[in-house]
């Protein structure tokens, strides 16, 4: 069991071939000419096959806006759920999931070469498997069609990548202390049952 979940959890995953980095950057660039195409490839470029954790802040608009002529209606809590759903769904099904997430209970108490940095609705850490795994939800034709929520719903954004240099906490030490605890409880009751059989 705990071998199926380090595969599932990314302990196999190997850096990107040239041949996914231009397919993964081609597929995106299509969905989003605008961007930085030097930057993405550069980023592909020096994957290193490890996990990701994307740093994000948020601020929701008073109401959703219109977007490719669908009307989100009056929640942007609501709306950015809906592509949640959807994200968190997928992530799970591929060794990635968010570390933490939590609502803004005042203004930015420090920042500064920043503008338009007071205010924010929330934030998050949401852990990807690998760059494999986050370029190819970025270019999934569902995910293109839930993020027109995500669009709908958010006034202002920013979100970067990192490398873990410390934790405090790991799902793999919980998984392994969870199995451990499973394994002796089992064991102690195996003792107990032939204990039992011997003195009948």
């Amino acid at each position: 069991m705990f071998v199926l979940f380090q595969i599932w959890h990314g302990a196999i995953a190997s850096s990107l071939t040239e041949e996914e980095i231009e397919r993964l950057a081609t597929r995106y660039l299509e969905i989003h000419p605008d961007e930085d195409e030097i930057g993405l490839r550069r980023f592909l470029e020096e994957d290193d096959g490890n996990p990701v954790v994307m740093v994000n802040a948020i601020q929701l608009r008073d109401r959703p806006v219109a977007v490719n002529g669908r009307d989100f209606g009056d929640s942007s809590a609501a709306s950015l759920n809906e592509y949640s759903r959807f994200v968190f769904g997928y992530l799970l099904r591929r060794g990635s999931y968010p570390l933490w997430t939590g609502n803004a209970v005042f203004d930015s108490l420090e920042r500064w070469g920043i503008e338009d940095a007071d205010e924010w609705s929330s934030a998050g850490l949401v852990r990807y498997r690998s760059r494999r795994v986050m370029l190819e939800m970025a270019t999934d034709p569902e995910f293109v069609r839930f993020r027109d929520a995500k669009v709908a719903a958010i006034q202002k954004t920013f979100s970067y990548p990192t490398s873990t240099a410390l934790a405090t906490s790991s799902l793999t030490l919980t998984v392994s202390l969870m199995l451990l605890v499973l394994a002796l409880l089992a064991q102690l009751l195996i003792v107990r049952h032939s204990a039992a059989q011997r003195s009948a």
